[in-house]
């Protein structure tokens, strides 16, 4: 598929259901007091800076996918003898290290950032519109089962299960693409 497509059709998608999402949950919820976005339920924003903080969040996924789409860097080394857990901390990182440092270190190239961000928050977003939209539909479209099983807590559940999933494969493709470089 041609770049410039799927680049509109990612945005589209997100935009979409970003807005659905807070629409949904203004027609639900319009003082937010059963939102279980932790945003709200632990911090206590109300809706304009809960917007404003979103729509940031959002708008900077968007350029960081733009970025990755139309000015994409190698995020892979040259180098050889890199296990699976080197090639993780390599793709954010930029130098050889040990997985579990890319939960407590921040890349020093900024770019490098933007790009792994680009790639992989993207990824994650659609997911996370994905879930919230088959969420609200279920919801707002259906009378019996699912009403009876939704809980924040199964949603949040699959939504992180998934993009853990989301960025194993991310990962697990960038680790077979440095195998095939040798």
């Amino acid at each position: 598929m041609n770049k410039t497509i799927k680049y509109t059709i990612t945005v589209i998608w997100i935009l979409f259901s970003r807005i659905y999402d807070a629409y949904c949950t203004h027609q639900f919820t319009p003082d937010l007091s059963t939102e279980a976005n932790p945003l709200v339920s632990i911090f206590g924003l109300s809706w304009t800076p809960l917007l404003i903080i979103l729509g940031l969040l959002t708008i900077y996924t968007l350029y960081t996918y733009y970025i990755s789409v139309f000015k994409p860097i190698n995020l892979l080394p040259t180098e050889k003898g890199y296990t699976f857990s080197n090639i993780v901390a390599y793709t954010y990182l930029g130098h050889k290290d040990n997985w579990i440092s890319i939960l407590y270190k921040l890349p020093k190239d900024f770019n490098r950032f933007n790009q792994y961000m680009g790639q992989l928050l993207t990824s994650c977003l659609v997911y996370a519109g994905i879930l919230s939209t088959i969420m609200w539909l279920l919801i707002n479209k259906t009378e019996y089962y699912y009403k009876e099983i939704h809980s924040s807590t199964l949603i949040y559940l699959i939504l992180i299960t998934g993009a853990i999933a989301i960025i194993y494969n991310w990962n697990k493709t960038k680790y077979k693409e440095y195998l095939a470089l040798k």
